[in-house]
């Protein structure tokens, strides 16, 4: 297996019959559709470089073939994630109807085995799902409802896959359309119901096509008192070897010739101004409200793109259309030298959000986000003067994967003064801010569960250091706080 092989394909879709997906269709948009026999031939090879990276896999239907299949993506491909979607029988009684999606909390076998899915989904949709409790993934067609109560559903896949790929530590998730009733009305309305589905899936993959349409960008670029620095950020984008459709500058109520300078650009750069200094949230979200385009690609005004940051993430998203938020890998410079990274600002990709809470894993100037995506999740907060981006970033990952298009675009340069990193000490205190106020809002216990140990390890780092400068307040309200995890904790079983 080659290494592009391993890493082409990041989303893999599985379904058990060719007839539950619009074959051609799907190919017309450039996605492959291969059987298991195809994969095992070495079909893939003259795919990589020349399709998006997105696969659809025809497993067969039954546990051996299920398996079989998931054990040969799980070590060749090594995608972010899997998706299974198709047909699922519908227990009569429970209060659902063929012709709908659903999607099972957790799958069983027939043994009652089970495995708990992840709820996410890794891609843009707006096809309407319901939630079910149970789906029962059996071995041999049902024609009657013996064996099935307590179930919302039955397939003859979702269990054997879901296995596999929690064994490999590749995420799995399921949603399935009801086709039939698994009783007395077994194959009432099947074939109605499988055309109704490659519709569906077309819906479903609307994303490809939105992209195709094109990709309108705006850059957004707040500045204070950066009069030596925001030509160069400016002079980057202008330089781009896509041009964006618009560029945004906030100046945050600079007062020394920052805000002179850029007038000189005249009609080339749209100028926002604060009258006086509000913070960089309340400017990049100036800047956002007051830009145009659907995608949104933000720069500080310390930082310079290379000449094909543009080009090279559009290139990634239409060939990773399911993505909704990408970032770009990074040169440091410090003081003026060329520094490596550490090991643990090293870039994720995917499901990223856990890794997320110990520290910031996304890069505002990095960054390439869908408009939409921020204005759900409330953009950046303007009450914290730092880590603004972490406390946005991490709403946005627990419910989108985040891509990363490996190649460096971003110049960074630190070690200056007038960093807001240097003039505010114990950052962590805003970090638990953070994690206090998603904690509060998680409704999922296995989030919970992620939260609770990075919130009490930061929090007691704050505790050492307030009882130590003698700050009894804020000591007091750590104490509250490392307190009130327990009742947390009491809900979901120890972290």
């Amino acid at each position: 297996m080659t290494a592009d092989l391993s890493s082409y394909f990041k989303l893999v879709v599985t379904v058990a019959l060719r007839n539950e997906v619009p074959v051609d269709w799907l190919l017309s948009r450039n996605i492959p559709v291969v059987t298991l026999e195809g994969l095992k031939a070495g079909a893939l090879k003259r795919f990589v470089g020349e399709t998006r990276g997105i696969l659809i896999v025809i497993t067969g239907v039954g546990p051996a073939a299920s398996e079989e299949a998931a054990l040969w993506i799980a070590t060749g491909l090594r995608p972010l994630f899997v998706l299974n979607i198709g047909t699922s029988g519908i227990v009569d009684g429970r209060g659902l109807s063929p012709g709908q999606w659903i999607q099972p909390e957790s799958v069983f076998d027939e043994r009652g085995d089970s495995v708990r899915m992840d709820l996410r989904i890794p891609l843009p949709h707006d096809v309407d799902i319901c939630r079910v409790s149970g789906l029962l993934s059996v071995s041999r067609p049902v024609t009657e409802n013996k064996g099935t109560s307590g179930y919302d559903a039955v397939d003859m896949e979702a269990y054997y896959q879901a296995k596999v790929f929690l064994e490999r530590g590749i995420p799995f998730h399921c949603i399935k359309y009801g086709s039939d009733y698994t009783g007395d009305h077994g194959k009432e309305g099947f074939n109605r119901y499988l055309e109704q589905l490659q519709e569906e899936v077309k819906g479903l993959f609307g994303f490809v096509d939105e992209v195709e349409r094109g990709i309108r960008v705006s850059v957004v670029i707040p500045v204070h008192n950066r009069e030596r620095t925001i030509g160069r950020a400016l002079e980057s984008v202008l330089k781009q070897t896509h041009r964006p459709d618009e560029i945004v500058v906030v100046d945050d109520g600079s007062t020394d010739g920052t805000y002179e300078l850029l007038n000189g650009y005249g009609g080339v750069v749209r100028l926002v101004r604060l009258e006086r200094n509000m913070g960089v949230s309340k400017a990049r979200n100036a800047g956002i409200n007051a830009s145009g385009a659907g995608w949104i690609a933000l720069l500080d005004s310390d930082d310079c793109w290379m000449e094909e940051k543009l080009s090279g993430q559009i290139a990634f998203l239409r060939r990773y259309p399911f993505f909704e938020i990408i970032q770009s890998e990074e040169i440091w410079f410090r003081n003026g030298v060329k520094v490596n990274p550490c090991r643990h600002h090293k870039k994720p990709q995917g499901w990223i959000w856990k890794q997320s809470l110990e520290r910031c894993l996304i890069s505002p100037s990095a960054v390439f986000v869908k408009r939409s995506v921020l204005e759900r999740h409330g953009m950046f907060r303007e009450d914290l003067p730092v880590c603004e981006d972490y406390d946005l970033w991490l709403k946005i990952a627990r419910n989108h994967p985040v891509g990363l298009d490996s190649r460096p675009s971003v110049i960074k340069y630190g070690g200056h003064e007038d960093q807001l990193s240097t003039r505010y000490p114990a950052m962590d205190r805003f970090r638990v801010d953070t994690l206090a106020s998603l904690l509060r809002e998680e409704e999922e216990g296995k989030f919970i569960k992620d939260i609770i140990p990075v919130l009490r390890k930061k929090l007691n780092v704050l505790l050492n250091g307030y009882r130590k400068r003698d700050k009894t307040k804020e000591a007091k309200e750590a104490d509250a706080l490392l307190a009130a995890l327990n009742g947390y904790e009491d809900k979901t079983g120890k972290s």
